[in-house]
């Protein structure tokens, strides 16, 4: 009863008194550590030309692979909470090309938005396009990379090119377990034509059979002589046709311990991650600073509530 008395007659005192502690506590920036999932994605894209083949629809409008998947990429680096961090890659030939690691979306938005705006077929240096074998490079550079990466979505047709046959198929281990991983699988089902291009991305016509032995994933020959192949073909019949090749994608996830999914909305592909487990988990420190700050706020000003009411009742009166 006696420290009942006291606290009321010195109320305001000690609500001043604690608002003070509160503040300098505030300002020592207290913090801490927490180990929690961490979401860093790496998102690869498979920029080679079949990747042109114009055999998606968007919204009504007919799109290239590589258009649907940026358009899809756009839509989900949007909707990903803020704290998310995305990196992001192309694929072509057997290596992978980092453009950077993963940062967080929120506040670098505009510059994912401007990145994927700018991902084209051009950007491959070499021909080809062996996805096995660049998994594993993909898998390697994980390994090795100093950088925190909790997820691969890796987006393609699954054309290979040259197509793979009992020699040139090579065996491919289960990956690092640290690293979910996602293959995207972005196509139609329609044998469709794959289109050459020239420097300026016009259609010059569309990839022959013939030119099968010279990678139809680049317009450069990778022979001895190193020439640029210049033919196209004539006649439907000569066409190169290609369509996503979902089961080689399935097969290739089973092999590696990857989940497999078709390319649809942006909601399906959150869904799709979001399922995905990890076991990656990171000490973030967490900073408390803004916690005692608001308490010695919300304290001043209850502080001035008791008088608060006095004069309201004393208008009521």
């Amino acid at each position: 009863m006696r420290y009942a008395i006291i606290f009321k007659k010195h109320y305001d005192f000690i609500c001043l008194f604690i608002a003070l502690v509160l503040l300098l506590i505030a300002i020592s920036q207290p913090s801490v550590n927490m180990k929690q999932q961490q979401q860093n994605y790496l998102f690869i894209v498979d920029i080679t030309q079949s990747m042109n083949v114009p055999d998606m629809m968007w919204q009504g409008e007919s799109l290239s692979r590589l258009d649907y998947a940026k358009q899809l990429l756009k839509d989900t680096v949007k909707t990903l909470p803020c704290g998310s961090k995305v990196g992001l890659g192309v694929f072509f030939k057997t290596t992978p090309a980092l453009l950077y690691t993963p940062i967080e979306t929120c506040s670098n938005y505009d510059i994912f938005i401007d990145t994927i705006d700018h991902l084209d077929w051009r950007m491959a240096s070499q021909g080809s396009s062996n996805i096995r074998v660049g998994i594993s490079s993909i898998d390697s550079l994980l390994t090795i990379s100093q950088d925190d990466i909790a997820q691969v979505i890796f987006l393609t047709d699954g054309q290979e090119a040259q197509p793979l046959n009992i020699f040139t198929k090579t065996k491919i281990a289960k990956l690092n377990h640290q690293h979910a991983w996602l293959i995207v699988g972005v196509g139609g089902n329609n044998p469709t034509p794959i289109p050459k291009l020239n420097d300026k991305n016009a259609v010059i016509g569309y990839w022959s059979t013939d030119a099968i032995k010279l990678s139809p994933a680049s317009n450069v020959d990778e022979g001895s002589n190193g020439g640029r192949d210049n033919s196209i073909a004539t006649e439907t019949y000569e066409y190169y046709l290609s369509q996503l090749d979902e089961n080689y994608l399935k097969e290739l996830s089973a092999d590696i311990g990857a989940h497999y999914l078709r390319a649809g909305t942006h909601e399906a592909l959150i869904e799709a991650i979001n399922k995905q487990p990890s076991t990656l988990r990171l000490t973030t420190n967490i900073k408390l600073d803004w916690v005692f700050a608001l308490a010695a706020l919300l304290v001043f000003i209850g502080s001035y509530i008791p008088t608060l009411l006095l004069n309201i009742g004393k208008l009521n009166l």
